[in-house]
């Protein structure tokens, strides 16, 4: 645990607040604040001022800063190459699985899909650049913020999986905005350029000229 996240989690245990409690005041996940005080995030200044403007931490930004440059120093320093053993007069060269296992995994933010801010980060397995089938730069994450599709078993909190393309399937749930405001709904494609919005116990159907499509939801992870 770095000095910036020992020092969020106990002016958090001294609030008396939960990790979710936290997270909620500043916008951000639960898993995200856990990710920060376990050490494994490191935040940026202005998430960092943030946090400890709710827990009414005073601090100012140059300490803060000279922090964050110290400790992402001290995680990108190399680790020590451990010692070769020699049996038989024979070296045994161990297999470095370090850099095959980085080309294996990809980090992607999380953006709130109503703010569009970044709320998380989401790191995920790749397979020939390919990302469940799709093109590893074709794939975004957001966080649903509200409970309207609940009937299709989308929930305030859940992590939805994106393929960015403006094509419409029908019947498919998007991602998309619409009078300048964002949306995730099941949506089709009717006659005379209209398309219809599905969301619980309600269908509108408005110009299509009037909808832009962002991405189309492949995968649903629930945050428990």
């Amino acid at each position: 645990m770095n000095k910036t996240a020992e020092k969020i989690q106990l002016a958090r245990l001294k609030k008396n607040m939960t990790t979710k409690q936290l997270a909620k005041k500043c916008g951000l996940t639960a898993n995200y604040i856990e990710q920060i005080e376990s050490g494994k995030k490191i935040i940026s200044e202005s998430i960092a001022d943030k946090i400890f403007k709710v827990l009414e931490v005073k601090t100012d930004s140059v300490s803060l800063e000279a922090m964050a440059r110290r400790e992402e120093y001290v995680k990108k320093a190399p680790k020590p190459k451990p010692v070769q053993k020699v049996q038989h007069h024979s070296v045994n060269h161990a297999p470095s699985w370090s850099g095959a296992l980085d080309n294996l995994f990809r980090k992607y933010p999380v953006y709130n899909a109503h703010t569009k801010k970044e709320v998380g980060e989401k790191t995920v397995a790749t397979l020939d650049a390919k990302v469940e089938g799709y093109h590893c730069d074709k794939i975004s994450f957001i966080e649903v913020f509200d409970n309207t599709m609940s009937s299709y078993n989308i929930l305030e909190g859940d992590t939805l999986m994106m393929f960015l393309t403006k094509d419409i399937t029908n019947d498919k749930i998007y991602y998309f905005e619409y009078e300048n405001r964002p949306y995730i709904r099941k949506i089709r494609k009717e006659q005379n350029k209209r398309i219809s919005i599905y969301s619980d116990n309600q269908t509108e159907t408005v110009d299509a000229q009037k909808i832009k499509i962002i991405a189309k939801v492949v995968k649903l992870e629930r945050n428990l």
